[in-house]
């Protein structure tokens, strides 16, 4: 999920008591976040219409947390994420959209659907829409809710130029920032808030799984990208140097695809390796419950990799194609690993060194070592503690 669209009732400046506020997220966008961005170092945004805004300045009033403002917050999100949307408390109402469908199945049927999506939506009216996603479709999205104002990238930081020509407030903010500091910083410039501290995913005390003792490692062997898969012998030596150290090992799938994946990587690993494979196919809010209850988490660049780390469980991430300064792990408990490869990141789902034909691994993503992996992952169990309370004392300092 890595789009956004707010709106408010209130006309010019926001007031704290009035906020009617409609979010449109990834529903919208691709289903992959390779295309965002990354922290470095700049966080100046500016508003096109006239004015400069750095992150903690602001002309407009100083806001507290969006529950303490009397916000109420709709949220437009793709159907399939739709359960996603309503962990977080401050969200007052999830608006699924089968956008997706409707864009690969066009005809009269997906045009019917969709009108009576619309019609829906504009029983409402949104003080202020922001979109986050800076795509054409995202855009179009917004701009179907009734509203007093509709925000987003300009033109020069959406990722698609003409997106940016299509909200009534566009805000430049760097493309070179990461996903998650880019979505904070139009937040705050186009509600009016000073942007401070650290993110707060809000998620990890309602997401909290039935303790299993001990708590088990989960791999994330499944992604959707070809050239972001990593090797399955690498997968079965990891598990066996996991299950040779004691550790209880469970994979997670989310596609037939996956989960065949999965079993090839128990079987090679043998019968009596007592790895787990959930039978069916498990509901969004359950994964996230093992993600959170999970001793450490080990995936490629993939959605559920990035909400282990918002749950702040440990994790490393392995990263090929994609770059680590646009959607690196940015949890307190995360390890980046990247390829060094002088081809790596390409941004491409399919490897251009492998025929199309080829069930190999990408080059990049076969040169992250299994034994270099246990490693990381050995060091991030014995000092998960450690990592939380230096942080913790940085937080005291700052």
């Amino acid at each position: 999920m890595d789009s956004w669209s707010v709106c408010t009732r209130a006309r010019g400046h926001l007031t704290p008591t009035s906020a009617f506020l409609l979010l449109l997220c990834a529903c919208v966008g691709s289903s992959t976040n390779e295309d965002t961005t990354a922290v470095n170092g700049t966080d100046g945004t500016e508003d096109t219409t006239g004015g400069t805004t750095t992150a903690g300045e602001s002309d407009g009033p100083t806001w507290e947390p969006v529950p303490a403002r009397g916000i109420r917050l709709d949220w437009v999100v793709e159907e399939a994420f739709a359960e996603a949307a309503a962990w977080h408390p401050a969200v007052h109402r999830v608006i699924p959209i089968n956008l997706r469908t409707w864009l690969r199945q066009p005809g009269p049927g997906s045009l019917r659907a969709l009108r009576h999506w619309r019609e829906a939506l504009r029983a409402e009216h949104y003080d202020r829409v922001i979109d986050s996603q800076g795509l054409l479709k995202s855009v179009f999205i917004a701009r179907q809710a009734r509203r007093d104002q509709l925000h987003g990238f300009d033109r020069h930081s959406a990722r698609e130029s003409l997106a940016g020509l299509l909200v009534e407030r566009g805000h430049r903010i760097s493309p070179e920032l990461h996903a998650i500091q880019r979505n904070r910083l139009l937040m705050a410039a186009a509600l009016e808030y000073p942007l401070s501290g650290q993110p707060d995913f809000g998620l990890r005390d309602h997401l909290r799984a039935p303790g299993q003792e001990p708590a088990p490692l989960v791999f994330l062997p499944g992604t959707t990208w070809r050239s972001k898969l990593w090797p399955e012998e690498h997968w079965i030596t990891l598990s066996r140097l996991a299950l040779g150290a004691g550790h209880r090992v469970e994979l997670l799938w989310g596609t037939q695809q996956e989960a065949d994946r999965a079993l090839r990587i128990v079987r090679a690993c043998g019968p009596t390796s007592g790895i787990q494979v959930a039978a069916s196919r498990s509901s969004l809010t359950q994964v996230a419950g093992k993600l959170a209850g999970a001793r450490a988490v080990v995936g490629p660049d993939t959605g559920l990799t990035h909400l282990a780390a918002a749950l702040e469980t440990p994790v490393v991430g392995l990263f090929g194609p994609t770059p680590l300064s646009r959607v690196g792990l940015s949890g307190p408990l995360s390890i980046n690993m990247a390829s060094e490869l002088p081809c790596a990141p390409c941004r491409k789902r399919d490897c251009r060194l492998l025929a199309t034909d080829s069930r190999a691994a990408a080059p990049c993503m076969a040169g992250l070592h299994p034994e270099e992996v246990w490693h990381r992952l050995q060091g991030i169990l014995r000092a998960p503690q450690r990592i939380m309370t230096a942080r913790l004392a940085g937080a005291d300092l700052a």
